[in-house]
């Protein structure tokens, strides 16, 4: 992909060209991971609990965004239980969360479903810290004070499935502020995508993406 010219900033960019200049993930890869998060909340039946089908969507939705980021040489994290993919040059790092009715909506303010812990707090707080970083050219990214090298940019793969109106709304969208009730209610920037819609005639493509070789070091 040829660079970016250094006089367009983030803001000039549709949201789906901006994923792929800032974080190099396409379309296709989110498109991937929506649709993986419907079939896995329309699986849930009757006789689950209630909340299983949210659960099952972040669940089967963090396998498939590591199906699609892994082969382009992104590394899997698990901060503090937290699942994540982190990019090539470490800099940002990705988690998938369930969103509310309001997921999607550039009117709206989305809330993500369940409480948040002390990592997504963590890193919400590190977000703020960069918040002059927005929006601006790919390089200035690469700038970080010493103190700030371990952590990362976190980025959250918002996503609300409407099971009744066979709809995916989603969103990559950076948390920077937590409420007092625990959930994020507050990002800059939100690349928010177009719906997926399952009655869509070119909805076609594998339900898994590409195999993937994951080294497992014996316990002894």
């Amino acid at each position: 992909m040829p660079p970016r010219s250094p006089n367009i900033s983030v803001a000039d960019l549709s949201p789906e060209e901006a994923t792929k200049q800032l974080l190099g993930i396409s379309p296709e890869d989110l498109r991937a991971v929506a649709l993986q998060c419907y079939r896995s909340a329309a699986s849930a039946g009757p006789l689950q609990p209630k909340g299983s089908d949210g659960t099952l969507a972040w669940i089967f939705g963090t396998e498939a965004l590591r199906q699609q980021m892994l082969p382009k040489s992104w590394k899997l994290a698990d901060p503090s239980n937290q699942p994540r993919v982190v990019s090539p040059d470490e800099k940002h790092a990705v988690t998938v969360a369930c969103g509310d009715a309001d997921t999607g909506n550039p009117y709206g303010k989305p809330l993500t479903r369940n409480k948040r812990g002390n990592r997504t707090t963590r890193s919400v707080h590190y977000n703020v810290m960069q918040a002059d970083l927005f929006p601006v050219e790919r390089k200035s990214h690469q700038v970080f004070t010493e103190d700030a090298l371990a952590e990362q940019t976190l980025w959250i793969l918002l996503f609300h499935v409407d099971v009744e109106n066979r709809t995916v709304h989603y969103e990559l969208s950076r948390p920077i502020n937590i409420g007092e009730n625990g959930k994020v209610d507050d990002w800059n920037p939100r690349f928010i995508m177009p719906p997926l819609s399952l009655d869509a005639a070119d909805l076609t493509g594998p339900e898994t993406g590409p195999d993937i070789d994951i080294p497992v070091t014996p316990k002894l």
